[in-house]
């Protein structure tokens, strides 16, 4: 497990926003943890595996989950099934599969354990981004972590102000 602080940066608060990085291949972590703090993510956790990755989540309740499928001990289907059980203290915490494996077979497995997003790798920071941003954004999400409702309040806030600046002009 690591974690990355740096500084914020983009439209989105990434300062707001913690991941967990679940991947067996400690490069595509680190390719994704540089992206992250890039965009200026305080709180970048990683784990190499499912079983792991479940005692961090619990531990550290990421505000987002981004996870390979294809890992040891726990493949990113099951894993994604024991973070959105009903029992599982951290199963509101968004999903985002990233993988170099999505077949139509496997995104249905996905989205049927509870993942909320799919990415193929390898992965762009402007397509990463733009998943982080639509989960963000959700205004349906129940008992959405505090910090993605601030970043919602924010957003709101400076497209209301954008609105006024623009009926002031006209």
């Amino acid at each position: 497990m690591r974690k990355t602080r740096t500084s914020a940066t983009g439209s989105l608060d990434f300062s707001m926003i913690s991941f967990l990085i679940v991947d067996d291949q400690p490069f595509a972590r680190r390719i994704v943890r540089s992206i992250l703090s890039g965009f200026g993510s305080p709180e970048v956790y990683e784990s190499a595996n499912g079983g792991e990755a479940i005692e961090v989540a619990r531990t550290v309740l990421p505000n987002i989950i981004i996870t390979d499928l294809v890992m040891p001990v726990s493949n990113g289907v099951k894993l994604i099934a024991m973070l959105k059980a009903p029992a599982s203290p951290v199963r509101q915490i968004p999903v985002i599969v990233l993988s170099g494996y999505l077949t139509k077979t496997a995104a249905l497995a996905i989205t049927n354990a509870g993942a909320d997003e799919l990415l193929v790798k390898p992965v762009s920071p402007k397509a990463l981004y733009a998943h982080i941003s639509r989960i963000v954004s959700r205004q349906e999400q129940p008992n959405a972590p505090a910090s993605l409702l601030k970043n919602q309040r924010k957003r709101a806030e400076s497209e209301r102000k954008k609105a006024k600046d623009v009926a002031f002009l006209e």
